[in-house]
């Protein structure tokens, strides 16, 4: 008898495998109902009765199954977890540290790391690398590649719930757009920054501005008398393409980014252009220098800046990322002094994501390390290390936040930078992220036209131009369709 249970036991096991490995590549609906939408939540006990149906749904195995005792399966400590990383050398020796701490098991990373890669390469890579991974940490940008090459296995029920990372308790721009693609959870963020407006209160007694024009007015006062510009923000190559994206965003344009019947950019229509106008016109009072935003941050946290657009991040590969003191943090200026108009939200294309690839051979594994990663014991080491790592839970409740009356957002906040993290990932005004094929070739043409602005080279209705046509090159050459296609699936539509 023992023999037979043991069998039919062995028999579900490996239809259950079966399931979960041949699963179509788009969202399971059970798994689409974990991810709370704006009208509803899965409670507790919808969430453990659908878990019970699903174990009696294997043929051939129903009552054996309903009547078995529950089989604690145990991790395999000798064979390596498998991990294709997209980020740095840092990024990796903080994650194998962390992780030993509480496990066992080895892990054997697979380094992308996109400063040592060409845009136009990156995707091939990436794909070629997740053939052979289990978990893969990707930046959300990545997503549209990953998903049409067939490359992501979507979370499960058990590790979307409670016993998981338990999705429902993220920030709703994380559950709306970071972790979802084509309509249902694609993979588990574990970070969104967003930028802010930090003001050293121990270096001036001036206002905090909350329009463009008063930033000017502020950074121009600040500035008199001082050898070094004493405001800044991050405007290297790779990150002013990223201001640029936030700006027009909360710059509320009518379309976002493309045209949504014929997919032809937007980019140089006139809310775009007014954004760049007003983003060199701030750029002139900063220092000659471009600073990367670890840069950015270490000068405000240290008082060498008075005031800043920054978000925490690390100056180097090797050191953690700086605390700030004697400082308020707030949005980011608006256009005019007008009623304040709904916060835009707006995840960056880099901001990462982890999820289980379809080669996975440790389901049970991969999921204990992706659920220990969204904020398992240890795991605040790394995003005291890594940049981009951000809080995914916050005290901001979402009632908070009404689009129609949005007084209870402070100019200032003496709360640190996770008050604003809070308030822009409760948004419900969430705009959709470049999630594309060849998307970090749409970043980089943007980002070297902003740049050119900025250095004086064209003016920003040329700039922005130049980069709508070469935008919808690159989108000839990747096949129309197959792009209206990845960017309906962005928006959470089916295809």
């Amino acid at each position: 008898m023992a023999k037979d249970q043991e069998a039919v036991e062995l028999e579900c096991n490996i239809m259950r495998n079966q399931r979960f490995h041949n699963a179509p590549k788009s969202p399971h609906p059970r798994a689409t109902q974990s991810i709370v939408s704006r009208k509803s939540k899965t409670t507790r006990r919808t969430f453990h009765a659908s878990s019970a149906v699903a174990g009696l749904t294997l043929a051939g195995c129903t009552k054996r199954v309903a009547d078995a005792p529950t089989i604690t399966r145990k991790v395999r400590k000798d064979v390596p977890l498998r991990i294709a990383l997209c980020g740095n050398d840092r990024f990796a020796e903080v994650m194998k540290t962390a992780w030993s701490g509480i496990a066992e098991q080895p892990l054997q990373i697979t380094l992308l790391d996109p400063s040592q890669i060409l845009p136009a390469h990156w995707e091939a890579k990436a794909v070629q690398t997740l053939k052979s991974s289990d978990i893969a940490v990707v930046p959300v940008g990545l997503v549209a590649a990953l998903s049409e090459a067939g490359l992501i296995t979507p979370p499960t029920e058990n590790l979307l719930g409670e016993n998981g990372v338990n999705a429902e308790t993220f920030f709703p721009v994380l559950r709306e757009r970071a972790m979802t693609f084509g309509g249902g959870p694609v993979g588990i963020p574990i970070g969104a920054v967003q930028p802010s407006l930090v003001f050293r209160t121990d270096a001036t007694s001036a206002k905090m501005p909350t329009t463009w024009d008063e930033y000017v007015d502020v950074a121009m006062t600040l500035n008199q008398d001082k050898k070094e510009p004493q405001v800044a923000e991050p405007l290297a190559a790779g990150s002013a393409g990223q201001m640029f994206l936030w700006r027009a965003s909360d710059a509320m344009p009518s379309a976002w980014l493309f045209d949504r019947d014929t997919f032809a950019p937007v980019i140089d229509t006139a809310p775009y252009v007014e954004a760049l106008a007003t983003m060199k016109r701030c750029a002139e009072l900063y220092d000659k220098k471009r600073l990367t935003a670890g840069e950015v941050w270490q000068r405000i946290a240290s008082g060498s800046l008075s005031m800043a657009i920054a978000w925490p991040a690390a100056h180097s590969d090797t050191q953690r990322i700086e605390e700030v003191s004697e400082c308020e943090f707030a949005m980011l200026p608006t256009a005019s002094g007008g009623p304040i108009a709904p916060v835009q939200s707006l995840v960056m294309y880099d901001s990462p994501l982890a999820v289980v690839s379809s080669s996975c051979r440790q389901s049970d594994s991969a999921n204990r390390f992706i659920t220990w990663l969204s904020g398992g014991e240890g795991s605040s080491m790394i995003r005291a290390s890594v940049t981009g790592l951000t809080e995914l839970r916050g005290s901001v409740s979402l009632s908070e936040v009404s689009q129609e009356n949005e007084d209870d957002l402070p100019a200032s906040s003496n709360d640190s930078y996770r008050f604003v993290l809070s308030k822009k990932l409760s948004s419900l005004a969430i705009r959709t992220p470049l999630q594309l094929l060849q998307y970090r070739q749409y970043a980089a043409t943007l980002d070297a036209a902003v740049l050119s602005c900025l250095d004086g080279d064209t003016t920003p209705q040329a700039a922005l131009t130049s980069a709508s046509s070469a935008w919808t090159d690159l989108t000839i050459s990747i096949g129309i369709k197959r792009q209206q296609k990845a960017w309906r699936r962005a928006q959470g539509l089916s295809g």
